[in-house]
């Protein structure tokens, strides 16, 4: 990013991918310092903990939320920092805010940036989910069968069947998957998905974990 992209300032949410071959993180903190300035907004930073954040001399005088305390007021800029899942739940609600999500190693986002249409800073290209109705719908299946965090068999045969259609017309992602589920899922849940995630993939050859249209 040796020159300021313009269309950071025509998007909602801003994705910061990490990398293992840049440091990726004083990128994503400019990026988000740029963009509230221009658009003379308020900013937060939301984080696992305050002392991520108080590392940073530029963020001393912002707000800042944890995973565990503080809520996120709608409006203005919001870097999500170094976030887990529950640090993006804290964000999930914003519809006026604009997101810049700097993503780290123990956490990827690329399933929720595909979602949310974010804009990626590297490739300069908005993401996209692919989804098209039929497979807005298989997702919402399997959504639907997850009503008690798929914790019994028959629930986990239906959506593994839901799951088993999208992989056999080329549809899987997992990360797409996981990312749609945790909208109406918390985490006890995910992990049950996941199992069943784990049985879908075992079941054949080959990695099913690369990206194609549903």
């Amino acid at each position: 990013m040796s020159e300021i992209d313009p269309q950071l300032l025509k998007h909602k949410y801003l994705y910061v991918p990490y990398s293992e071959k840049i440091d990726t993180m004083p990128i994503g903190k400019a990026v988000g310092l740029y963009v509230a300035q221009q658009h003379r907004a308020r900013l937060t930073v939301v984080t696992v903990q305050k002392s991520n954040a108080a590392f940073h001399p530029e963020f001393k005088n912002l707000t800042v939320v944890t995973e565990r305390s503080g809520t996120v007021r709608e409006g203005g800029v919001v870097i999500a920092w170094c976030p887990t899942m529950k640090v993006m739940d804290k964000i999930s609600h914003l519809a006026e805010s604009i997101v810049v999500a700097v993503e780290w190693p123990a956490t990827r986002l690329e399933g929720w940036a595909k979602l949310v249409g974010a804009y990626n800073v590297f490739t300069r290209q908005a993401m996209q989910s692919g989804l098209s109705e039929a497979g807005t719908r298989a997702l919402n299946d399997i959504i639907e069968e997850g009503y008690n965090g798929w914790h019994d068999d028959i629930a986990r045969t239906l959506a593994l069947g839901h799951l088993q259609e999208l992989r056999d017309s080329g549809s899987y992602d997992r990360e797409i998957v996981l990312a749609f589920a945790r909208r109406a899922k918390g985490e006890y849940s995910i992990g049950n998905l996941v199992k069943i995630l784990d049985t879908l993939e075992s079941s054949s050859p080959g990695s099913t974990r690369s990206h194609l249209d549903l």
